[in-house]
């Protein structure tokens, strides 16, 4: 989900695994010379969600690498499946209080939530986590928020991954 701290935990992981870290967003700018908000504007959430893909399976090719995703890529085409086979998958789950503050208190907007106030972050982020339930529940791990500290979750994720490859 957004805000859940996909990128920062996964960062944290990366570093304590010796691996590359790749944030796909990031992949998907850098591949687009666009910006995600811009990619939404522009072309459309079925173009962005063509090129994640395409950057999915390109990273699922690496090894030691840990990729962070935007948190609707696994419910789109095959990319949970994909995720599963190629790698551990972990769901950060974040409660509903902690996603809002986030996504108010970001540096930037994100576009599924742009301009929206409290309320109405809170009805979409509803509407997200049951929309997304059956693919988030796929996941090889799930790590809750603020039940584990980073910490916790780097010790305990790092030992999984180390315990059972990828």
């Amino acid at each position: 989900m957004p805000g859940s701290g996909k990128s920062t935990w996964g960062k944290k992981l990366a570093n304590a695994l010796k691996y590359s870290f790749i944030d796909l967003d990031e992949m998907i700018e850098k591949t687009t010379g666009m910006s995600i908000e811009n990619i939404f504007e522009q072309k459309g959430e079925e173009y962005f969600r063509d090129i994640e893909q395409k950057c999915l399976l390109e990273t699922s090719l690496l090894s030691h690498v840990l990729v962070s995703t935007g948190g609707g890529c696994p419910c789109y085409f095959t990319n949970m499946q994909l995720m599963n086979n190629t790698g551990i998958t972990i769901y950060i789950n974040a409660n509903k209080g902690i996603l809002v503050d986030r996504i108010l208190n970001a540096k930037k907007q994100r576009p599924l939530f742009f301009n929206l106030l409290k309320p109405e972050i809170e009805v979409k982020i509803d509407e997200l986590l049951i929309k997304r339930k059956d693919y988030y529940s796929q996941a090889k791990y799930t790590f809750g928020v603020p039940q584990e500290s980073v910490q916790t979750f780097v010790n305990k994720a790092s030992q999984l991954i180390l315990t059972y490859g990828f």
